[in-house]
């Protein structure tokens, strides 16, 4: 195939692709795989042998832009804007350039123009900020304050507002603004309580500031930002503006707007303001840790451990862009490398109940069963009270217990998250299915199960359990519905697909058996599920059924012996 084609080029012939159809589709193969970097590579090297096209210039403006180099981008926006004017990223590219530059005047007269495809409330924002970075102060107050009629903009007029203030030295001015832009709805977490309290401490009223901060935390809002505040507060250090230039302001602007538009379908966009955001602002780690998760979240793992990387080790949010780093390990199959990554976090955040939480997930999904649930009990143990939001926490440990061989242990956590959030659907297919495999409280476990499915009737796995218990207790012909649609849901997954071949075989559909176990090898079990399998193939799933109980006959005698010789001394 032509991509086929292009990915072999692109192997051969390294960064550099050596004509223009081959390097747009080893842009497009990039895109496809969400390779933003590689896609901007390739399709500005097509774009180089092919510049007045117009929609391949477009493309490489999105993704220049969404690797994070907003310089290039600008490049790219220039010869754009001038084609197409209404083309709204261009413009943006080149606005957030300016502000980069500091020509603030520049901003000002593309945000002005007619026809300005910028968005209003943005343009509107922006044009405060550059105002603010020409040292205009009443122009500044008119940008913001056209905006205080409209209820939906108020909010982030008031914030900006109460930033661009305390950056021109109106401390008491700013607390104004960002306390009535709290009071309009402005988020309570992190940013905004924390710009409130230092305009409040710059003002001469410390008290309400750590009232201010206190209160927040009080509300369940213990975010790093408010406690690092707390702790300067503590040490007698001085605050600081939470911005202190019109660029780092603009920063802040597209950083807001990239929260508020974070949407599944928006997801992208989001992403192209926090990657602006950034390009502005380096040290905004709040945008880093935005744009880290909209990269995990489109399958960009790559570059999500990249950005993450570029938290400070001193910074107040570290230790969530390690968990996040580590979340983008994983995905990128290097579990050891982040099991190393959360168990150094966790020796030096011992009170981080997120951190242990992160520590004892990734030690789970190691397979390292007896250390996940030592871990699970370091992080319940910084818990009081416990809340309904941590059943999952019990779930997982209850799991490590399991599979750990504790079952006792496992069967009490799984209870202790049902306690907690009753009828939860994971929970319930969990021990559940544990009951079918250890051939106990059949009734129960089908009633569980069954409760799952309600909920989640979408969900493979519980479908699955469904259908297993069923055939444990000989309803084969009920079980094969439901094994087929898990099969449906999960089509790759080998004890799935095995399950419905030994439900097949049970029927009288042999040849639909053997095929499903074929199915089932092809995806790799493990090797104890994959020699059992090539059993059945060989000799069928009665003869291996009749040698699991002879063998199981003949473990029970032999474990029966040593007892009936003590007795007998």
């Amino acid at each position: 195939s032509a991509l086929a084609a292009a990915l072999a080029l692109v192997l051969s012939v390294g960064a550099q692709a050596r004509s223009l159809s081959g390097a747009y589709l080893a842009g497009k193969s990039a895109e496809a795989r969400n390779d933003y970097a590689a896609a901007a590579s390739y399709y500005g090297h097509a774009l180089q042998r092919d510049p007045r096209n117009l929609p391949l210039r477009a493309r490489t403006l999105r993704y220049t832009l969404l690797h994070g180099d907003l310089r290039a981008a600008a490049s790219v926006a220039g010869p754009l804007a001038d084609q197409m004017p209404n083309d709204q990223l261009a413009a943006l590219a080149l606005i957030a350039d300016d502000f980069r530059d500091g020509g603030f005047d520049d901003a000002v007269a593309r945000m002005s123009a007619e026809g300005s495809p910028v968005t209003p409330l943005l343009a509107q924002l922006l044009t405060g900020w550059a105002e603010a970075g020409r040292g205009d102060a009443e122009a500044m107050e008119a940008a913001f304050g056209g905006l205080m009629e409209d209820p939906a903009a108020r909010v982030f007029a008031l914030y900006n507002l109460g930033l661009a203030r305390a950056s021109l030295g109106d401390h008491a001015g700013a607390a104004d603004a960002l306390g009535e832009a709290l009071e309009t709805g402005a988020s309570r977490d992190g940013r905004p309580v924390g710009a409130l309290a230092a305009a409040l401490e710059m003002s001469g009223r410390p008290e309400e500031a750590r009232a201010a901060l206190t209160e927040a935390m009080s509300q369940g809002r213990a975010s790093a930002r408010l406690r690092a505040a707390l702790a300067r507060m503590d040490a007698g250090e001085s605050p600081a503006p939470l911005v202190l230039s019109a660029r780092a302001g603009a920063a802040e602007t597209f950083h807001s707007f990239a929260g508020a538009i974070n949407t599944d379908r928006n997801r992208l966009v989001a992403l192209l303001y926090a990657r602006i955001a950034l390009a502005l602002r380096p040290e905004l780690d709040e945008a880093r840790l935005l744009a880290g998760a909209l990269l995990l979240q489109l399958e960009a793992a790559d570059a999500a451990e990249i950005v993450y990387r570029g938290v400070a080790p001193a910074s107040p949010l570290f230790p969530s862009a390690e968990i996040g780093r580590a979340d983008a390990l994983t995905d990128m199959d290097r579990l050891d490398e982040a099991v190393s990554a959360l168990t150094a976090l966790a020796e030096t955040s011992p009170e981080d109940f997120a951190v242990q939480v992160s520590h004892a997930s990734a030690l789970r999904r190691a397979e390292r069963w007896e250390e996940a649930a030592a871990a699970y009990d370091a992080a319940l143990a910084l818990v009081d009270p416990i809340e309904t939001r941590h059943w999952a926490v019990f779930y997982e440990r209850g799991i490590a217990h399991e599979r750990a061989g504790a079952w006792q242990e496992a069967e009490a956590d799984f209870f202790k998250a049902l306690e907690l959030e009753p009828d939860q659907p994971h929970v319930l297919n969990y021990l559940g299915y544990s009951w079918v495999e250890q051939r106990r409280n059949f009734d129960e476990a089908q009633e569980m199960i069954e409760k799952a499915v309600a909920q989640r009737p979408e969900d493979g796995y519980i479908t699955d359990s469904l259908g297993w218990v069923l055939y444990r207790v000989g309803k084969f012909e009920e079980a094969v519905p439901y094994l087929e649609r898990a099969v449906e849901l999960r089509p790759t997954d080998p004890i799935i697909n095995d399950h419905l071949g030994d439900a097949l075989w049970m029927v009288g559909r042999t040849l639909e058996a053997n095929f499903q176990w074929r199915r089932a090898l092809s995806f790799e079990p493990e090797d104890a599920d994959a020699e059992r399998i090539r059993r059945k193939l060989d000799v069928g799933l009665d003869r291996v059924l009749a040698e699991e109980a002879e063998a199981d006959a003949e473990a029970a005698a032999d474990a029966a012996e040593p007892a009936a010789s003590s007795d007998d001394g």
